[in-house]
């Protein structure tokens, strides 16, 4: 029979001696304490700022509002001085009104003339030669009658005289069908002129015609000769 030998292992732990266990839970306790008061104190911290910015901030926003709630005030007050005194001088008022509206309409013409010469002068796209510069429509107190008055312009070059004719045509509705007039029926409208012209006349539309629009045509002849046109819209009565 084998016999087996069991070999006898020993394991040795060290003691902890009873003072040696209470000054390592002392130490413990300590950081955790330390630990706390750290995150506390952080925490305090940070609460504190965001207070105080928070505090900035609502003062900011006080501060704005009450300079809006002025401001308002001080618009109210004025509006209720402006009334008053609108009540009190409405004629000075209306005075002050009808000269706006006159100077408006002065500088509105001022533009126009100017314009007008600068086209003949200096054309923004430097294109010499004849140009259609505006058609004016107004009804008269005859009944399908209007009165025109058409201005020509020779741009930027003057060496030579432009001779032609011009004519119309206006485009409408009829018995509810399209329909196109053309003008004049006779004798040509004649065109002479250097710098500029104005074209002035009338036309008789029949009765129950509704016009669209008129379409302007100038042909010159001579050297260099041309056919200029332009489409304007017929003007609401």
């Amino acid at each position: 029979m084998f016999q087996h030998n069991r070999t006898s292992e020993m394991i040795v732990k060290p003691a902890w001696s009873p003072r040696a266990k209470m000054t390592v839970a002392a130490v413990i306790a300590l950081a955790i304490v330390l630990t706390g008061t750290g995150l506390y104190n952080y925490g305090l911290n940070t609460a504190g700022f965001k207070k105080i910015i928070a505090s900035r901030q609502v003062e900011l926003l006080e501060n704005q509002l009450n300079e809006l709630k002025q401001e308002n005030q001080d618009l109210r007050d004025g509006l209720a001085r402006a009334e008053r005194t609108l009540q009190m001088d409405k004629t000075a008022y209306q005075e002050l009104e009808g000269s706006l509206d006159g100077s408006s309409k002065q500088i509105a013409t001022l533009r126009e003339e100017l314009n007008f010469y600068r086209n003949i002068i200096s054309p923004p796209n430097k294109k010499s030669g004849l140009r259609i510069q505006s058609m004016k429509l107004e009804p008269t107190r005859k009944s399908g009658q209007y009165s025109y008055k058409l201005v020509l312009i020779q741009a930027l070059k003057h060496d030579r005289t432009i001779r032609g004719k011009a004519s119309f045509e206006v485009s409408g509705m009829q018995a509810g069908q399209s329909t196109t007039l053309t003008f004049p029926t006779g004798k040509p409208i004649g065109v002479s002129f250097r710098y500029f012209q104005d074209v002035e006349g009338r036309l008789d539309l029949p009765k129950n015609f509704e016009p669209r629009q008129i379409r302007v045509q100038v042909k010159t002849r001579g050297a260099g000769s041309q056919t200029v046109e332009a489409v304007y819209t017929w003007p609401r009565a």
